[in-house]
């Protein structure tokens, strides 16, 4: 649930606390054949008050409950695709878990978009992001969708499209990081600057990342931190990464990964005690 989303239930209670008191006593005026006056009718106002707040109160909180409900389980269907390497019954879950959470189409879009990444499945998300309008989204939707789909091009190896994406879109990147809670598009970007031999600041992105994640993406860093030292020929600091990430690994694609980073770092100690 979106934070706006929170602060606009949250004011419904006061606001429809106050509708439906003023209903009531429009109602009451009206049933008493409209003969009392300001007096009366403020006293039936004011006294209607506690009940309508509690009234308001009770839609706030179902609602919500309900909204949760529904959140949770497209997490649970979310995870449960990638335990399952996305087969059909699980993708099926997870498009049920998807219909009901948005009525607006292209962020209903989105969360599929977004869910397909999750699951390792970077062409089928790539298509569902052709399919989004973008001026449907609002600003942080917009960066999201080019931070899914620069991430998706740069794990399928094309490299260069992904480079020439960010250098196209860069302001949504730019704008994102000046935000807090937007710590997978610094990793992203993190992604972009070690594509680019930017390795430094390919570091720094990566850690400023790892202070607003979950263990998953805290994993995703270390690797990506450990490629990195890999790069500047620091195989101890290599070594360390690997070490942390595989406390965070979560699905099969980081087990891989880690893989690849010792063989990269056992290669470079190799190298460096030869050097000796």
């Amino acid at each position: 649930m979106k934070a706006f989303e929170l602060v606009r239930r949250c004011l419904f209670v006061p606001i429809g606390c106050l509708i439906m008191s003023y209903i009531s006593m429009c109602v009451y005026w009206i049933a008493t054949g409209c003969r009392y006056g300001v007096t009366v009718c403020s006293r039936v106002f004011v006294s209607t008050l506690p009940y309508t707040m509690i009234l308001s109160g009770l839609i706030v909180i179902i609602f919500s409950v309900r909204s949760l409900r529904r959140i949770s389980r497209f997490r649970r269907a979310m995870e449960n695709c990638k335990e399952n390497n996305a087969d059909k019954n699980s993708l099926d879950e997870l498009e049920q878990a998807i219909q009901g959470l948005e009525k607006n189409d292209s962020v209903r879009e989105l969360l599929r978009a977004s869910a397909l990444l999750s699951c390792g499945l970077y062409e089928e998300c790539c298509e569902t992001l052709r399919r989004i309008d973008l001026r449907e989204l609002s600003s942080a939707d917009e960066e999201e969708y080019f931070n899914m789909l620069i991430y998706c091009r740069l794990m399928q190896g094309e490299r260069k499209l992904a480079v020439r994406l960010y250098l196209e879109c860069g302001h949504y990147f730019n704008r994102a990081l000046l935000r807090n809670g937007t710590s997978h598009i610094r990793h992203t970007v993190g992604m972009i600057y070690y594509t680019v031999g930017e390795y430094d600041k390919a570091l720094k992105l990566f850690e400023e990342s790892k202070k607003q994640a979950d263990e998953s993406l805290i994993c995703e860093c270390d690797l990506w931190e450990g490629l990195c030292w890999v790069r500047l020929g620091n195989a101890e600091s290599a070594r360390d990464c690997a070490v942390r990430a595989s406390e965070n690994i979560s699905d099969s694609g980081q087990e891989q990964s880690l893989k690849h980073l010792v063989r990269a770092v056992t290669a470079l100690a190799n190298n460096v005690s030869e050097g000796k």
